[in-house]
């Protein structure tokens, strides 16, 4: 089991949360912003703690564009930097966008006590590896479909000691290296000017492998919502960069009333249950413990015990009469995740909204279909 831990908001991370006990508010900014990163002390302590760099980001459009100078340093031998946007969880202190608001249809991956796990710890949704760019630095370049970072505190760059390799590494967060504030009541941001996204983009993706196509089919609470005759198909590709397509047909549901917000996720189970195996380990962890805050009990305990969810983007009308989207996430692979499914996020992933899962109402299995 890992050490139960929270991610540096405090001073490692030089990231100061601060709000109400409920979802704070964001302060939108009317363009791209841009964030400093700051070292922790495990970069530091692995010879990073020299390097520097920015986080620029479109939160209303949930674009990301990370370039980090080396400065001479090097990693160490095995590890990948991994970016993520962080929310907090229930009880890790002020800030969170933890709720329920999503679930009016049905818990979470079905399962209430699953819901309370996933609430108690933070929220790091990856936005892939960190890529050596034609200019010698490290950048990524990121979008995820029809969605927004309002939910979101902070970028954090992990060192994945595991090296995201092979078919069984953890897809949970490693060790903290760097942290850059995504509000303006924990970072000083500057608005960016010109054209930032893929100014300076990573090297050239290495082709894909060949597809693997998923039948998604409705779950039991998909009747709550009134579609229970929901269809879709998900293709997934992976080798050294990733990507999903995924369609969905209501074939003729009504539907529910108001809100009809599709988003896709790819889920490795927890150690207490989720679809398939889960890949929790220890294996990312050489450099520090991966929330950097080891006398927070039972946080990272929490994201052990819970499936992991990556979320892929939200369903968009394409003009066919299905809702669709196409997701791809650099230098990643999709090998640690059993399934793929679709949720009904009842509060709209609206402003402030949770990032976590809503109601699972239309799931396949991954590696069925291998």
């Amino acid at each position: 089991m890992k050490h139960s831990v929270v991610f540096l908001f405090a001073a490692a991370l030089l990231v100061t949360l601060a709000g109400s006990a409920g979802a704070h508010e964001h302060v939108e900014a009317a363009a791209p912003v841009v964030s400093a990163f700051s070292a922790t002390p495990f970069a530091e302590q692995a010879g990073l703690g020299g390097v520097t760099g920015n986080a620029t980001f479109d939160s209303s459009r949930g674009s990301i564009f990370i370039n980090l100078h080396p400065n001479g340093t090097e990693l160490p031998e095995g590890v990948v930097l991994e970016g993520w946007v962080v929310d907090l969880g229930r009880f890790a202190g002020t800030g969170y966008n933890a709720s329920v608001a999503d679930q009016g249809y049905g818990p979470p991956f079905g399962n209430l006590a699953m819901d309370v796990l996933v609430s108690a710890a933070p929220y790091a949704l990856s936005t892939g590896v960190i890529q050596l760019d034609t200019a010698g630095n490290w950048s990524l370049d990121f979008h995820i479909p029809n969605y927004n970072f309002s939910p979101y505190d902070a970028v954090v760059i992990t060192a994945e000691s595991d090296g995201n390799a092979g078919h069984n590494w953890d897809p949970r967060p490693g060790a903290p290296f760097f942290s850059a504030g995504m509000r303006e009541d924990n970072a000083e941001l500057s608005e960016a000017f010109g054209e930032v996204f893929a100014m300076v983009g990573p090297a050239e993706m290495p082709a894909l492998r060949d597809p693997i196509h998923i039948i998604l089919g409705p779950t039991p609470l998909a009747a709550n919502a009134n579609l229970e005759a929901a269809s879709g198909v998900a293709t997934l590709y992976s080798d050294g960069s990733s990507a999903i397509d995924f369609s969905i047909n209501l074939n003729g549901s009504a539907g529910p009333e108001g809100c009809l917000v599709l988003e896709g996720w790819v889920v490795d189970a927890g150690l207490f249950g989720g679809p398939g195996e889960s890949n929790s380990s220890d294996s990312d962890e050489a450099y520090g413990p991966p929330f950097g805050d080891i006398e927070m009990v039972g946080l990272n305990a929490a994201v052990e015990a819970a499936p992991y969810a990556l979320s892929t983007g939200v369903a968009a009308d394409v003009g066919d009469g299905t809702l669709g989207a196409s997701y791809r996430i650099p230098g990643y692979n999709f090998g640690p995740f059993d399934a793929f499914v679709v949720t009904l996020e009842s509060d709209c992933n609206a402003e402030g909204f949770d990032p976590r899962p809503g109601t699972p109402v239309l799931i396949g299995m991954i590696h069925d279909s291998m």
